[in-house]
């Protein structure tokens, strides 16, 4: 598997397809190989390019009280340095439409266009209170309790949730990733997370690329209405609501990417 050292640590990295470059960026804890529909479906119409976050998956957890969101967004600039992408497309999920929009406003010349899933600029104290949640309780679950009981009812609709075999098949998908994200990880992307909340209100004004703000109808952690707001700040955004939850990118990932493709499709006429 392809490895980089990059500001100082070791990425993991991967490369799929070919065409105009396509950055997958992901959220709290979640490996690149969680964008796994993502990829199937994107990668015959793009060069389509995952990575683990610092402390995630296969890249390495380096010793620091916070991942800093800016920080993480110049390592998706180191990543992009390293494959000779002078600029890309760039897909950010929760988090990683943080990172992304982060990206937009720190290294402008390399953003293409953005679709912004599942994110926000500032989100509500029920939502801090989630991620604090996890935070303090990571480390007090064994892998399969954390995705189970701590993840799930955030991440996936009700429908999902009542149907046991689709909720165990999940789990064992979760768990089949080798490398589960350590409580230390957790709580540093989260404190980044909790000190980018709110901060960049008036750079995200200053976002020009095209972009999509795209949510599921039944996300009941970063709300459709944050996504409403989002889409309000960024002057060349559209907003769009599909089906699922905050998971959609694995609970509606057909929907997930239709709606990408439309929007990329666009971008490039």
């Amino acid at each position: 598997m392809p490895y980089a050292t990059l500001n100082g640590i070791r990425f993991h990295y991967e490369t799929q397809g070919e065409g105009d470059p396509l950055l997958l960026i992901n959220g709290l804890s979640a490996p690149a190989a969680s964008w796994l529909f993502q990829v199937k479906g994107l990668s015959p119409h793009y060069q389509v390019v995952t990575f683990d976050n610092r402390g995630v998956g296969e890249t390495d957890m380096p010793d620091a009280s916070v991942y800093p969101t800016t920080q993480m967004a110049d390592d998706a600039a180191a990543v992009l340095d390293h494959l000779g992408i002078p600029k890309a497309h760039v897909i950010g999920h929760s988090m990683g439409g943080t990172i992304a929009m982060e990206l937009a406003i720190r290294h402008p010349q390399r953003v293409r266009s953005l679709a912004l899933c599942s994110t926000w600029a500032q989100g509500d104290g029920r939502f801090l209170h989630a991620i604090r949640s996890w935070m303090a309780l990571w480390g007090e679950l064994d892998p399969e309790s954390r995705f189970r009981y701590l993840l799930m009812p955030w991440l996936y609709t009700p429908a999902f949730l009542a149907d046991p075999a689709q909720v165990d098949a999940s789990v064992k998908r979760a768990l089949e990733y080798p490398f589960p994200t350590r409580p230390e990880a957790l709580e540093r992307q989260g404190q980044g997370i909790l000190e980018w909340n709110g901060s960049r209100l008036k750079d995200i004004k200053r976002i020009r690329v095209p972009a999509l703000v795209l949510v599921g109808r039944d996300d009941n952690l970063t709300v459709p209405a944050f996504s409403r707001v989002l889409a309000a700040l960024i002057p060349k955004a559209q907003l769009k609501l599909i089906s699922g939850g905050h998971g959609f990118t694995i609970e509606c990932w057909e929907a997930f990417n239709r709606a990408v493709l439309g929007f990329l499709q666009a971008v490039k006429k």
